[in-house]
C-alpha cells in the first residue's frame, strides 16, 4: 500500500513538472526528481507506453540539463504528457482503493 502511495506522489510530481515546462517555467527540482525517478522506474519495469516513455526521458532530460527551453510545439507536448501521467496517477489511485 505504502508503495502505491509513493507511485501517486511521484506521478502527481511528474504531472507538475511537466504541466511548469508546458508553462515556461523551471519545476521545483525535487518535484522534478521526484516525477522523473517515478517514470523512470516504471519505464525499466516496462509499464510505460510509449508517450508516458516519452514523459519520462523528457523529465530525466531536465534533471541532467537543467532548464529546457521548449518551443510551442514542445511546451504543447509537455501539457499533454501532464495529462496522461495524471490519468495514469489517478488509475494507480483508484487500483489502491479496490484493494
Amino acid at each position: 500500500m505504502a508503495n502505491r502511495i509513493r507511485i501517486y506522489t511521484g506521478l502527481r510530481d511528474a504531472a507538475y513538472a511537466l504541466d511548469e515546462q508546458a508553462s515556461g517555467r523551471t519545476p521545483d527540482f525535487s518535484r522534478l526528481l521526484s516525477g522523473a525517478i517515478t517514470l523512470d522506474t516504471m519505464f525499466r519495469q516496462r509499464a510505460l507506453d510509449a508517450d508516458l516513455q516519452d514523459a519520462a526521458l523528457n523529465l530525466e532530460r531536465a534533471v541532467r540539463e537543467g532548464q529546457l527551453y521548449l518551443d510551442a510545439k514542445g511546451r504543447t507536448r509537455a501539457a499533454n504528457l501532464a495529462e496522461k501521467v495524471r490519468i495514469l496517477a489517478v488509475s494507480s489511485i483508484e487500483a489502491l482503493q479496490v484493494h
